[in-house]
């Protein structure tokens, strides 16, 4: 899948894996403003996957045919517990599977999880050996930071390379920085000039401060990457995947967040606390006169129907 992507089109588009935000209800609102090339979902904890609290997480994975092609990303320690939740997301129908090496959480790493194991690089060799041989034709990749206290992005995704993985993600930061810095995209370079050397035929995606399709452009002409992954831009233009760039009228936003409403009781009922579902709506809501005053009344909404009144009134 992703050596096809990179062939016809580059910078083919990702739709970056976000907690609480990336669910399936909002995936398929992108997809009907506009669908990037690739959706990833929530990362989802192995370890989780395989416990009595599996049923906490398994909605996680939960996709529908119009988010194809979509990918998991799992995170965790235990190389075994990769592999059962790589069999488990197999069984699913997934388009790939994506290991979390990036994840910056100060919890996660003391545990020595995501980008920790820049730092245990047998156990990151023995996790991608056990997602591999999960996923049999299931293609396998990963997703990193260039450091964890200082950049070192030649000597860790020079490592990464060297595991043969189908597609690496490269965040342009380490873990320390977070997203406090503008992203650097130089580093990023770095990496695709290694992969060219090795004549390796992993498939790089840059990561870091990529508005929309044409930041991603121009982000290409610094790095040549194969793909550009969009995070949080998407929550300041839901329109970021549209290759013809148009601002959505007020209406049109309002109108998105209703169906984001309706869909997000569909889906959830009175599994997810209503609250998670607030943060959507600042990417809808601003922009223009009395968007403001709409916004603080969505935010004092206590559920689903109460907020689409408020859009009505």
């Amino acid at each position: 899948m992703w050596q096809e992507l990179a062939k016809s089109k580059k910078p083919f588009l990702v739709l970056a894996p976000m907690e609480e935000v990336t669910d399936t209800v909002f995936r398929q609102i992108v997809a009907g403003v506009a669908r990037p090339d690739v959706f990833f979902t929530e990362f989802t904890n192995v370890e989780g996957l395989q416990s009595v609290g599996r049923e906490k997480l398994i909605h996680r994975l939960r996709f529908t045919e119009s988010e194809r092609p979509i990918i998991a990303q799992i995170w965790g320690k235990e190389p075994k517990n990769f592999y059962e939740a790589t069999k488990l997301i197999k069984r699913l129908r997934f388009d790939g599977v994506d290991i979390n090496m990036g994840c910056p959480e100060k919890d996660v790493v003391k545990n020595g999880c995501c980008i920790a194991l820049i730092n245990n690089r047998g156990l990151a060799t023995e996790i991608i050996a056990a997602v591999k041989e999960g996923a049999g034709d299931l293609p396998v990749s990963v997703k990193t930071r260039i450091g964890l206290d200082k950049i070192i992005t030649e000597d860790w995704c020079g490592f990464l390379l060297e595991q043969k993985i189908d597609a690496l993600t490269v965040h342009g930061r380490t873990a320390k920085e977070k997203s406090d810095v503008p992203a650097h995209w130089d580093e990023i370079a770095k990496v695709v000039s290694l992969r060219n050397q090795s004549k390796s035929k992993t498939v790089i995606i840059g990561n870091g401060d990529v508005k929309d399709f044409l930041d991603a452009k121009s982000k290409l002409q610094i790095a040549n990457v194969d793909g550009a992954m969009i995070g949080r831009g998407i929550l300041e233009n839901i329109n970021a995947f549209n290759a013809q760039p148009a601002t959505l009228s007020p209406q049109e936003n309002v109108n998105l967040l209703r169906e984001h409403l309706k869909l997000w009781e569909k889906t959830w009922g009175n599994t997810k606390n209503f609250a998670i579902m607030k943060k959507f709506v600042k990417a809808y809501i601003k922009g223009w006169e009395g968007a403001g005053e709409l916004r603080a009344k969505l935010m004092n909404s206590t559920s689903v129907s109460q907020a689409i009144d408020t859009l009505t009134t």
